[in-house]
């Protein structure tokens, strides 16, 4: 039961930080400032994989 409420508290955390990032791009936004770069659900990750596979359908080039 303890490590369920672990990764609860795990999951809890993450969605803050997302929660957190949007509040902060809307806050830019609306008052024109640069938005921030966008973040993962997950610390330390980038969106290369999600790149590459827009590469590979060929949404991502221009003709």
């Amino acid at each position: 039961m303890e490590l369920v409420n672990l990764l609860l508290i795990a999951l809890l955390a993450l969605l803050l930080r997302k929660l957190g990032w949007c509040l902060l791009w809307l806050w830019r936004y609306y008052h024109n400032e640069p938005t921030p770069e966008p973040i993962s659900f997950l610390p330390r990750r980038t969106g290369e994989t999600f790149d590459r596979h827009v590469d590979q359908t060929g949404r991502g080039k221009e003709e």
